[in-house]
């Protein structure tokens, strides 16, 4: 029996979608690797000499650390005030809701240049520009709508009635947050934080135009970039692929599977 050519078909899509998204990668590690300073085929030899240069110079790898503070830091802050602002959306009327919803969105509505320039006058008067303080408050107000879109959503399908039990069984409004609401909301907060992260991870206009001397991964990279060719660029991209892999990894076979796990106990 003959296969059925639209199956054939969507895995042929579907494999080209994964070549176009994974074969740049696979060029960028092999890239890291090659002798040439300027990038192309045929390979022309192997060498270490590149990350040998990102580890003796030091500029990128500060800049990394600068993202690995600041990411995480606005990814959590972020979620947290997205889940209680979700959690009030869900389960509270009050007056100026529909407002007060609009305000939350609003940043990500707004072209980022237009936020840097605000920003960067905001900041300036404060005497907090150019420092990672500054990043990490932008980051909070830029990923702070997304995050509240995954939670909400999340929210809304939770059923009003496993609260009713909790309080029919002498649960006050905090004990019921904590033992009902927040274990039910877990998937949703772990998806929102992982968007938040990437988001301020990749974010680098705002970033640009706040950060200063304290600049992020990808205000690094473009200052690099204007520079000249730089096959370090390379490395660090590849040094970037790889823990986010085995970071992937570790959170597919742990912490993934501990989340759905209480979810699924809990509703």
């Amino acid at each position: 029996m003959r296969g059925n050519p639209w199956i054939f078909a969507g895995r042929l899509w579907l494999g080209l979608a994964y070549a176009f998204m994974f074969l740049p990668l696979v060029v960028l590690v092999l890239f890291s690797f090659q002798k040439n300073r300027f990038p192309g085929f045929p390979l022309q030899g192997w060498t270490l000499q590149w990350y040998d240069k990102l580890f003796s110079d030091g500029t990128l790898l500060n800049a990394l650390g600068n993202t690995m503070i600041v990411s995480p830091a606005a990814a959590t802050i972020a979620t947290a005030i997205a889940f209680f602002a979700a959690y009030a959306f869900n389960r509270f009327a009050f007056r100026g809701k529909t407002a007060f919803l609009a305000l939350v969105t609003l940043p990500i509505l707004i072209p980022p240049l237009i936020l840097g320039v605000g920003f960067l006058g905001l900041l300036a008067r404060i005497h907090l520009s150019g420092t990672l303080f500054a990043v990490f408050l932008t980051h909070v107000v830029l990923i702070t709508a997304p995050a509240l879109a995954i939670i909400q959503l999340r929210l809304s399908q939770m059923p009003v009635s496993l609260e009713e039990a909790a309080w029919d069984l002498g649960a006050t409004e905090w004990q019921t947050v904590k033992k009902v609401v927040l274990p039910f909301a877990l998937p949703g907060i772990f998806g929102a934080w992982l968007l938040a992260f990437t988001f301020s991870f990749d974010e680098f206009i705002i970033a640009w135009f706040v950060s200063g001397f304290q600049p992020t991964l990808p205000v690094a990279i473009y200052s690099v970039l204007v520079a000249a060719i730089d096959p370090s660029l390379n490395a660090i991209g590849t040094i970037v692929f790889g823990i986010s892999c085995l970071v992937l990894i570790g959170l597919e076979l742990v912490l993934l599977p501990l989340l759905l796990g209480k979810s699924e106990n809990q509703s």
